[in-house]
């Protein structure tokens, strides 16, 4: 793939070695970005700026390692990123872990809480990071991904996730309400339901019964690609021009649409082997 003329503006996407990070990365390079993929893997960051670009040194696409819970990791990113394009136009806190899959008190108390650091101080972390550099750079656009339990919907074996999700929408409404009449605009992501490598390692573990029983209709239904939630987000993030915007890719009327006409669509998640 190549990328349209370079627009001399830059993106920094903290989780974006694979699924909706990357599927965002690549939709941003196509539209001439500089981005700088971060996540803990280097290698899987590697294979990522492949897939993207097919050249592991291409100069429009960095990659750094980091920790979105260190406050150190994510203060080096930025400074990377700063020495590698100049400036920084949007920075995307996407870094997050999934579900345990099991009820609260089945749950690994360790797995618990590394969800919790992940998920919400990544989150204040690097949006406390990103705020006070881009406001002292002269501007800047900060957006925080949320997802299922955002607007307070629970459901059995994703409470841990739910709740972190929930807390993500109110800390992103709130400090752009904070940041009302500034240089800096804050906005969130509900992504929908995405087929990412997560979600299909774990309906294989699940099992075919409970998979079937608990999230495969809503996923055949709803479901899309890493690839084109991506390109969708990306689309109205670079048209939006305001602060304290919510952008939803599941909203209720297509979610109305989906359950009348999408079961006569292809069963996509076939192909994923799930």
């Amino acid at each position: 793939m190549t990328s349209l003329q370079a627009n001399n503006k830059t993106v920094v996407i903290t989780g974006s070695a694979g699924g909706i990070g990357a599927g965002m990365a690549r939709a941003f390079f196509k539209r001439g970005f500089n981005v700088v993929l971060s996540d803990l893997n280097i290698q899987a960051l590697t294979q990522c700026k492949i897939s993207i670009c097919g050249d592991a040194n291409h100069q429009q696409i960095h990659s750094i390692t980091c920790d979105v819970t260190k406050p150190e990791q994510v203060q080096a990113l930025w400074q990377q990123a700063i020495d590698k394009f100049g400036k920084i136009d949007y920075w995307i806190n996407n870094a997050g872990l999934g579900a345990t899959n099991k009820t609260i008190a089945e749950s690994d108390l360790t797995q618990l809480l590394r969800i919790n650091d992940v998920n919400i101080n990544g989150v204040v972390i690097g949006t406390h990071v990103a705020l006070n550099r881009m406001k002292a750079q002269g501007g800047g656009r900060i957006y925080n991904t949320a997802g299922m339990g955002e607007n307070g919907f629970t459901r059995a074996t994703m409470v841990s996730y739910g709740t972190t999700k929930r807390a993500v929408g109110y800390f992103s409404n709130g400090v752009a309400k904070e940041q009302q009449d500034t240089n800096v605009a804050i906005g969130w992501l509900n992504p929908g339901m995405v087929i990412t490598p997560m979600v299909i390692n774990d309906a294989k573990a699940m099992g075919e019964k409970r998979w079937r029983a608990e999230g495969r209709v809503m996923f055949r239904l709803f479901g899309q690609s890493a690839e084109n939630c991506g390109e969708e987000l990306v689309k109205r993030i670079v048209r939006d021009k305001g602060n304290g915007t919510f952008i939803k890719l599941l909203p209720t009327y297509k979610m109305i649409w989906g359950f009348c006409f999408n079961w006569f669509k292809q069963d996509k998640l076939k192909s994923y082997g799930i």
